[in-house]
């Protein structure tokens, strides 16, 4: 598989016990392929809309922050918060920044991820569907398909 950047961030959601809200982990991945498709649409009304879908296919064979070992989104999430930081997924609602997150933070509520996003000028994409496609094929060829807005 052809990879055109250098690494994404992928910012994992789970529910702090005690402050009752989401907090996100980074994880960085490096040697990822990267997609960007931008549309617009007029209505019959005449509203105009953009948008943008987003595809990255992050191959099995990618180097991972810290060696940190996938787990399908079932799993991760009954992890305890220390087993979680030696671990990365892949679930809906998570969020993507192309680039390496250069923040000193290990976990970072919605507000400072979003902070973080601004003051940076970083893209970010909220997951919106994916696809372990990590079974089949030679080594090569198999990957995380991730799309996203």
């Amino acid at each position: 598989m052809i990879t055109n950047v250098e690494a994404v961030t992928v910012f994992n959601g789970r529910t702090d016990k005690a402050e009752r809200r989401k907090v996100y982990t980074p994880t960085i991945i490096y040697g990822v392929c990267y997609a960007e498709a931008k549309g617009s649409s007029v209505t019959d009304n005449g509203v105009w809309s953009a948008d943008v879908q987003y595809k990255i296919r992050i191959p099995i064979t990618s180097p991972v922050q810290d060696n940190r070992a996938y787990l399908p989104e079932q799993r991760y999430a009954k992890l305890e918060k220390e087993e979680a930081l030696g671990h990365w997924t892949i679930s809906k609602g998570d969020f993507i920044i192309c680039g390496e997150y250069t923040g000193d933070k290990l976990l970072l509520y919605e507000e400072e991820l979003q902070a973080y996003v601004r003051e940076n000028c970083a893209e970010q994409i909220r997951i919106t569907e994916y696809a372990d496609n990590t079974a089949g094929g030679s080594m090569y060829m198999r990957h995380w398909r991730i799309g996203g807005r």
